[in-house]
């Protein structure tokens, strides 16, 4: 579990907590609507991950590619929480839910770290170059699922978007 806060956050995580639980169950509650516009959709191949800054260093060291392709590779994910999300300690049922998110996480987690390895070790085993390794793993990377994507934190974002 990767754990980020706000510090300009100057509700209590108790209130951030009920304020969640209410808008939560009001969803629940009411059909979902249609939006006015259309969504834009960005393909997989245009998403930019985080690993991609290394992408031009990669290409020209060698020695720096081949520990980004192992590092790609065999780094398993965890899952990106907000904590102004998480409830108060005094409700261990409620905490207990929601820290088993991360638990379930790490079983898909695991699931896609086997694949990047099984990719890895074929294309080794086949002479590829780290940075052709280190290419197709991220091109791995997006190729699953958005909200994989979006939980692991692999996207990169735009600060000033």
């Amino acid at each position: 579990m990767i754990l980020s806060s706000n510090p300009y956050q100057v509700t209590s995580a108790a209130s951030q907590y009920q304020t969640t639980q209410a808008a939560n169950k009001t969803a629940a509650a009411s059909p979902a609507t249609k939006m006015d516009e259309p969504e834009q959709a960005i393909s997989a191949s245009e998403r930019k991950l985080n690993w991609d800054v290394f992408k031009e260093q990669v290409e020209s060291d060698p020695s720096f590619a081949a520990e980004m392709a192992e590092a790609v590779s065999f780094i398993p994910d965890k899952m990106l929480v907000n904590l102004n999300e998480a409830p108060p300690l005094t409700d261990p049922a409620a905490f207990k839910k929601w820290a088993s998110k991360s638990d379930e996480f790490d079983k898909e987690a695991a699931v896609v770290t086997e694949r990047r390895i099984e990719i890895y070790n074929k294309m080794k085993n086949e002479g590829a170059s780290d940075a052709d390794i280190f290419n197709k793993i991220l091109d791995f990377n997006r190729s699953l699922p958005l909200d994989y994507q979006v939980k692991a934190g692999m996207l990169a974002v735009d600060a000033y978007a």
